[in-house]
């Protein structure tokens, strides 16, 4: 699946390999492994979009049909992006850096990136491990102008998690590098013991059944939004099953969870994304999708595609006909700007008025 556009400090000259590919798992999020990834320079040469995808190849070596559809589909989103130019990297541990099937690999992604110019250079490495070697196996021009391989054709790998740009994402977002893309949703993975309405006759750790924490009376848009945007200024974790059970209310309904989308562009995002993982992980079903959905939005939305990929993936899973993250997801495979969605957040604003709830302005404006 494609990573979001991923900005970067521009350069003045040509980056180094090294520290081009040292950085490539912080743009990620995560140590990609048996991947290719495409990384798109715009014109003042600082990094516009990474993306990346699986390797798959067949028994026999050779790119299967999905890799060269979800290869022509990257070289239009980077036309689209307008990029000056692209390389690709292999990351593969299955052959010799300089084999068959990775220069096979590197030449249908050149035919598919035909019209920004082909494909200005290939590395290969067995994995994104300080210490790993790296090899230039493809550069038809002999040079590039985003990355300098006129002296380096190989070199070893620092380590990815003290890269400058694992640093910054680090201090920017707390997070640290994960090992594998697997880690992202084991942190969405359910918890035993917990009531959901998809969940009849569970009974909740210290709080009885479901009937013993359900409202009387249903509660309107307004309040339930009310009380989303409270529990997650509040910033209790974890939180008592009747409220879980009124969150699962809330998000369900859709001019609630259309409003809440706003919350990733505030001074509240970090505790929305707390709230939004804590109901992904107790909830099942729509409550389930719901929650996953908004946690989609808000990763997608500040530019970290993997996280919002695997968060779409627990939606679609929970709930098929999950509307909202089908058209996240379509959007993400796309190759759709964070800045795009904007328009969603101009809407959430909207329905929060129409419901006559005041929400917290707007103080992330460059998330996306």
């Amino acid at each position: 699946m494609p990573a979001l556009p991923a900005s970067s400090r521009s350069a003045r000259g040509p980056i180094d390999p090294t520290t081009l590919l040292t950085a490539v798992p912080a743009l990620l999020g995560f140590l990609p492994e048996r991947s290719i990834i495409v990384v798109a320079f715009a014109s003042d040469r600082g990094i516009s979009a990474t993306m990346r995808h699986d390797l798959a190849l067949d028994d026999a070596g050779n790119p299967t049909r999905e890799l060269e559809s979800v290869l022509e589909g990257l070289g239009t989103i980077t036309h689209s992006y307008g990029v000056e130019e692209v390389v690709a990297v292999v990351a593969d541990d299955r052959y010799p850096a300089d084999s068959a099937p990775y220069r096979r690999v590197l030449e249908i992604a050149d035919r598919h990136f035909d019209a920004i110019g082909g494909v200005a250079a290939g590395f290969v490495l067995s994995a994104f491990d300080a210490g790993a070697a790296w090899s230039v196996v493809w550069c038809p021009d002999g040079q590039t102008w985003s990355v300098d391989v006129l002296d380096d054709r190989g070199g070893i790998l620092d380590d990815p998690q003290t890269s400058p740009t694992a640093i910054a994402e680090a201090v920017r977002s707390g997070r640290r590098i994960l090992t594998r893309r697997s880690e992202m949703r084991a942190m969405l993975e359910p918890v035993d013991g917990e009531c959901s309405a998809a969940r009849p006759g569970r009974d909740c750790d210290g709080c009885g059944s479901r009937a013993a924490v359900a409202p009387r009376r249903p509660l309107s848009d307004a309040q339930l939004l009310d009380l989303v945007i409270g529990s997650v200024a509040d910033g209790r974790r974890p939180l008592p099953c009747s409220e879980i059970a009124l969150l699962e209310q809330a998000v369900r309904r859709p001019r609630v969870r259309d409003a809440a989308l706003a919350l990733a562009v505030t001074d509240l995002r970090d505790h929305a994304e707390s709230a939004w993982r804590e109901l992904i992980r107790r909830l099942a079903g729509p409550g389930r999708a719901a929650a996953a959905t908004l946690l989609a939005h808000l990763h997608y939305i500040g530019g970290e595609g993997a996280y919002a990929g695997v968060a779409l993936d627990v939606a679609l899973e929970s709930d098929p006909e999950a509307k909202l993250a089908e058209l996240l997801d379509g959007c993400l495979r796309s190759g759709v700007r964070p800045t795009r969605l904007w328009e969603m957040i101009d809407g959430s604003y909207a329905t929060a008025r129409e419901l006559g709830v005041g929400m917290p302005e707007i103080t992330r404006r460059a998330a996306g």
